[in-house]
This record gives C-alpha cells, sequence and structure tokens, in this order.
C-alpha cells in the first residue's frame, strides 16, 4: 500500500507489541464475558487500535481503514461509505473526535449484509 501510494516511505511494523495487541484486542474477554460483543465492536476495536497504536512506520490510517473493511468482509458485511467522509472518519476517530461507542455506531450504520 505505502510503495503504491506514497513510494519513498519508510516500510514494516515499528513496534510489534502494538501490532499484536490491536489484532487481539477484539477477541478481548473481560470475567469470562466478551468485552466486545458484536461485530461492530469487534471492528471499532481493530479499527481503532490499528489507527491509534501506530504499529507501522507509516501508513497506520490506511491500514486501520482496510483492515476495518476486510473485517467487516470476512464477516459478511459490506462497508459503504464515501472516500471523503472515508477519510475524515479514519482522521477524526484517529484524533480521538469519537467515543469507542461512536465509532462502533457509524461503522454499523454504513454496512450492508452481503447476499451469497
Amino acid at each position: 500500500m505505502i510503495q503504491r501510494y506514497s513510494p519513498g516511505e519508510q516500510i514494516g511494523v515499528k513496534e510489534l507489541g502494538l501490532l499484536e495487541s490491536s489484532v487481539h484486542r477484539p477477541l478481548t474477554s473481560v470475567f469470562g464475558k466478551d468485552a466486545y460483543p458484536t461485530i461492530f465492536e469487534k471492528a471499532a476495536a481493530l479499527f481503532e487500535s490499528l489507527g491509534q497504536n501506530h504499529p507501522f512506520h507509516n501508513a497506520n490510517k490506511r491500514t486501520a481503514f482496510t483492515a476495518l473493511v476486510i473485517f467487516l468482509h470476512y464477516n459478511g458485511l459490506h462497508f459503504k461509505m464515501n472516500t471523503k467522509k472515508a477519510e475524515d472518519f479514519t482522521v477524526d476517530m484517529v484524533n480521538h473526535q469519537f467515543n469507542f461507542q461512536e465509532i462502533a455506531s457509524i461503522i454499523e450504520g454504513h454496512c450492508l449484509t452481503i447476499h451469497a
């Protein structure tokens, strides 16, 4: 993704622990209960963690958004948001303009079920 859109930027994982933490966050449980019970909360946890933890040298926002879309697709959902709104949503999320539940709600509001 970096080579395609931003050739010359440093590529790779900056902090493996932050990447692992981000990827595992949707699976978190508290006292035996799922910390993120809905698919939209799981998606928000992944999106927020990848975007805000900055585990890569570059392209953290792009990677967070791409991971969100792919995660939802694997779970039978299509994320539909125009490009400008998606860019603004991602930047605002990284800049802490939304609380967690707002992120999950926005994601849910832009999802369509994929029909096989």
